[in-house]
Order: structure tokens, then sequence, then C-alpha cells
């Protein structure tokens, strides 16, 4: 049996993971790739180094975001959001989405993060989200 995810099922998917996959174009090519995420309600926050994803989504910010759930063949449930790149450049912005992606990167304190020139920490503003699951009957 397939179906739709409920709104608060989505929102529940997305708060318990921790890894999801960003979709976005190359030379009118599709990409995908996993990043470790936190979510806040609107959008995902994202640490990442400078790169052909980083390159991509600056050119064109309009990009696609997954989270998936399996427990088996027919025990699935996923989302997909469309949503909008944005980079943040402001220190107190920095900080504040370093504070909430702190737990994801135990090894380096956010405030060495945020001092180093390479990291770029972003957003993707989730625009519209669409959930689907499969369980067995």
């Amino acid at each position: 049996m397939v179906g739709q995810l409920s709104r608060e099922e989505i929102e529940v998917l997305l708060r318990r993971h921790r890894v999801g996959r960003i979709g976005y174009c190359i030379d009118g090519w599709p990409h995908i790739v996993p990043v470790n995420y936190v979510y806040d309600g609107c959008a995902v926050f994202v640490v990442s180094g400078p790169g052909e994803k980083i390159d991509a989504m600056r050119a064109h910010p309009r990009v696609c975001f997954e989270v998936d759930d399996i427990d088996g063949a027919a025990i699935w449930r996923s989302l997909i959001a469309n949503g909008i790149y944005e980079e943040l450049t402001y220190e107190c912005e920095r900080r504040a989405a370093l504070a909430l992606i702190k737990p994801l990167w135990a090894a380096q304190p956010p405030d060495e993060m945020t001092l180093a020139d390479d990291i770029i920490v972003f957003r993707i503003r989730l625009l519209e989200k669409r959930g689907r699951f499969g369980r067995e009957r």
C-alpha cells in the first residue's frame, strides 16, 4: 500500500533525521548529494566547504531537498521539498546556524568553524513539501 504523508508526518521526518539529499543542476544535468543537516521548522541548515555543489547552488538557487526512512523493501517514508538556497554571510546568522548544527560537529566547535574562511554556512528555505509512504498490507 502506498499513500501520502500528512503535513505532521513530514515535519516529524524532517526533524528526526540528520542526513538528507540536495538536488541541484549543473549544465542542465541533475546532481544529488547527501548532507548533514538540522531543520528548524522552515529551513534546513548545512555547513560545507567550497566546491561544485556550492558553485551550482549559487548559480541556480532553486533546489530540492529529500529525506527518506526505509525499514524494508515495502516499508518506507520519503519526502521531497522544493527550496531556495541562501548562503549565510553575516556573522550573526552564521553563529546562530552553527549553534543549531553544533551537535553534528562535535569534533570542531562552532566558534572555530565560524572563523574559517572556507566554511560555507547555508540554509535551504523549504517552500513546498510533499511525502509518500509505503507499507505492507
